[in-house]
């Protein structure tokens, strides 16, 4: 009789016990903590200037700085009020992002929007480039370029580029070198050489294409590119969803190499036509830089304008 009570007793002790272990909590997603191998220090200016770089070591075939502007425009104004993004946020498979081994991920590009009607009518006798030039001139992205990972569209190597690149020059009037040559170097070096198209770091919300433009101006090219998919109530959004289904808008290879060109013409449209950027004129295209853009200067920056001046001949 002992022996068969203490046999009740040590059952039941066994399962008050089995109830106190806790269940190990299952996760649905994986949460990895993000590695960045480049540092970039907060923007003083207007134009952003976002390099972040992936596990490889840089190319060599010019620095790239930790650009210092952003290409950023007074605050918008507060007479917008904020939509919720929950409900009104333009929805966008652009916006849907790509892990990639760099540890930053961007909008698929394939399938922005073509535009309600062209920004610019074109100009005949637009300045045109060729895939060799282009490799001269950023050689960066030559070849297969930065894009190691093929899942990732957003980076391009020039022989993307380039049909962009001339694209942009034809819908935006570009007949001058000099001005080809200013915004091929300002992009390529925003964008690594055609590898970024959002700010990565310290991620900033809409901010990208590959003049890396802060989200004011990209609400304003995607409103003029794309009026009937952009609300004004957006431009002063400060909703992390909203911003950056406005900026997947402007991601698409034609918009992206365009935005360059676009805020040339229509931003700072006295350097347009106007002989203020003076053919193989180092001078003018610091004072575009410092001036129209609001860029810090460096010699970085100054090495590229060289390559690329040097390149488009």
């Amino acid at each position: 009789m002992k022996l068969a009570v203490l046999g009740m007793l040590s059952a039941l002790g066994q399962a008050g016990f089995a109830k106190c272990i806790p269940r190990p909590e299952s996760s649905s997603y994986a949460v990895e903590t993000p590695s960045s191998d480049y540092a970039v220090e907060t923007p003083s200016s207007d134009y952003s200037a976002v390099v972040p770089s992936s596990d490889a070591a840089p190319s060599s075939d010019y620095p790239v700085a930790s650009p210092s502007s952003d290409y950023s425009e007074a605050a918008p104004s507060s007479d917008y009020s904020e939509v919720d993004a929950s409900s009104d946020v333009v929805s966008s498979s652009d916006n849907s992002e790509v892990a990639s081994s760099s540890d930053y991920s961007e909008a698929a590009s394939s399938s922005a929007p073509e535009p309600s009607s062209p920004a610019e009518t074109g100009a005949a006798g637009a300045y045109q480039i060729t895939e060799s030039q282009l490799d001269a001139a950023v050689p960066g992205g030559a070849g297969q370029g930065k894009c190691t990972d093929s899942a990732d569209t957003s980076c391009a190597n020039n022989k993307r580029a380039v049909a962009a690149l001339n694209a942009a020059a034809q819908k935006y009037g570009i007949t001058e070198r000099s001005e080809m040559v200013a915004v091929v170097a300002l992009m390529a070096f925003e964008s690594g050489s055609w590898q970024y198209n959002v700010n990565l770091y310290p991620g900033r919300p809409g901010q990208g294409t590959k003049a890396m433009l802060m989200y004011d101006f990209v609400y304003a090219y995607a409103k003029q590119l794309y009026p009937s998919q952009v609300q004004d109530a957006w431009q002063s959004s400060t909703d992390t969803d909203t911003m950056n289904n406005v900026r997947a808008l402007v991601l698409g290879d034609d918009d992206s190499f365009g935005a360059g060109f676009w805020y040339l013409t229509t931003k700072a449209a006295e350097y347009h036509n106007s002989g203020k950027l003076k053919d193989g004129d180092l001078a003018s295209f610091q004072d575009y830089c410092t001036s129209a853009v609001g860029a810090s200067w460096d010699s970085e920056r100054q090495a590229v304008w060289e390559t690329v001046n040097g390149g488009l001949v």
